[in-house]
């Protein structure tokens, strides 16, 4: 009975992992514009490298998609593997060298506050379903002042329905959310409510998720380098976007890494993605996990891809969006950044600096200013630090 019990145990870890990654990487996927097989291979990498960890699991960090976003300004997604093996290369070498590195309040909250703007900015075409393009902030407010503002209304209600979800479904039942989290709820809610509503997925009125990508399914062996089996389109422009967004991407890795000891596993989670085709990743606090939680959740993530292709191509693209919208707000921390603009004259520079150069400009533009304005905040506070000694 006790064996059993707890089977029945790990199988229920291993559908919450299944739930949590699987979306998490599910909507990066479709963010991006990329096949869904970007999204099965993060998923698979994620879970059997979170065996390691102790009540802890890795998915791909909203935060992450932006820095992906610059790669694919080129026009090409060939180098977006290296950007991501690149970007786990960086943040280990970082880590190892930079144990005494520390980002000041304001910095941090900067670049937050840049990062949520930027996947606002990026994905609200897809929550109103305008038909904007853009890799860029820049771009794509560019674009929405073109277009002017023509919101596909019936897909605003999917979306809305997903934002309400996102914000009241964890503090309204935080028990179910520790089993059934709240990004599966929010994307399987408007997924049952659209199937109900437009049976028919020819004459859909709203936008979905085959309406942005195909769904073309790999041959088994391609599973080994997916990431390698893409024409490649290589010029300037896409060799500078990729080092930048490795570059960039290994900082916001280091920045966001809550834990130092989870650092090697990190690196390695997100550099074994990127070589599968999968999306850099961080680890987040989950319920119990095991090995046998681990292979039910590949085998959920693969049955899924394979056999409830067509259900799952009729999940609203607006909620993708807005899954990642309301994700990327909740880790901004409001309080630190209103104590940033009491902190001083250079504390409110460096947010206003950080955050209008990500949008005038890119995100590695807004990180490499953040590391000169944190070396003078530490520089300044160190100075002040003597001096009232």
């Amino acid at each position: 009975m006790l064996q059993k019990n707890n089977l029945i145990k790990n199988l229920s870890y291993g559908i919450t992992a299944y739930l949590f990654v699987f979306s998490y990487s599910l909507c990066f996927a479709v963010s991006l514009q990329l096949n869904i097989w970007y999204a099965l291979t993060t998923a698979i990498i994620s879970i059997i490298i979170s065996v390691s960890l102790k009540n802890q699991i890795f998915a791909p960090d909203t935060f992450f998609i932006v820095p992906l976003f610059l790669v694919l300004a080129s026009g090409t997604n060939s180098l977006l593997p290296f950007t991501v093996i690149g970007g786990g290369l960086i943040f280990l070498f970082l880590n190892k060298r930079c144990e005494k590195l520390t980002f000041h309040p304001a910095v941090k909250s900067g670049i937050c506050l840049s990062l949520a703007f930027s996947v606002t900015a990026l994905l609200t075409t897809h929550y109103f379903g305008i038909g904007a393009e853009g890799f860029t902030v820049i771009e794509i407010l560019k674009t929405y002042r073109s277009l002017g503002f023509h919101p596909n209304w019936r897909g605003v209600f999917f979306g809305t329905i997903t934002l309400f979800a996102m914000i009241t479904y964890p503090f309204k039942f935080r028990k179910a959310n520790k089993f059934f989290p709240a990004e599966a709820f929010s994307l399987i809610l408007p997924l049952i409510l659209n199937l109900i509503l437009n049976p028919d997925k020819n004459y859909t009125p709203i936008n979905e998720i085959a309406n942005l990508i195909d769904f073309t399914k790999q041959d088994t062996l391609s599973f080994f380098l997916p990431s390698f089996n893409t024409e490649f389109v290589f010029s300037h422009e896409s060799y500078k976007n990729a080092i930048l967004g490795a570059v960039a991407l290994g900082f916001l890795m280091l920045l966001l890494n809550p834990s130092k000891t989870r650092a090697d596993s990190t690196g390695t989670a997100t550099i074994l993605s990127g070589i599968e085709g999968g999306f850099p990743v961080r680890a987040y606090e989950i319920r119990g996990y095991s090995l046998i939680s681990a292979i039910f959740s590949v085998i959920l993530i693969v049955y899924t891809y394979f056999f409830l292709d067509d259900i799952l191509m009729r999940i609203p693209l607006h909620s993708l969006a807005v899954v990642l919208i309301v994700n990327a707000w909740k880790q901004v921390k409001f309080k630190a950044i209103a104590d940033g603009f009491k902190g001083g004259i250079l504390s409110i520079i460096s947010i206003i600096v950080i955050f209008v150069s990500s949008i005038i400009a890119n995100i590695f533009i807004a990180i490499l200013l953040a590391i000169i304005l944190n070396i003078l905040l530490s520089y300044s506070r160190t100075k002040g630090g003597a001096e009232n000694g």
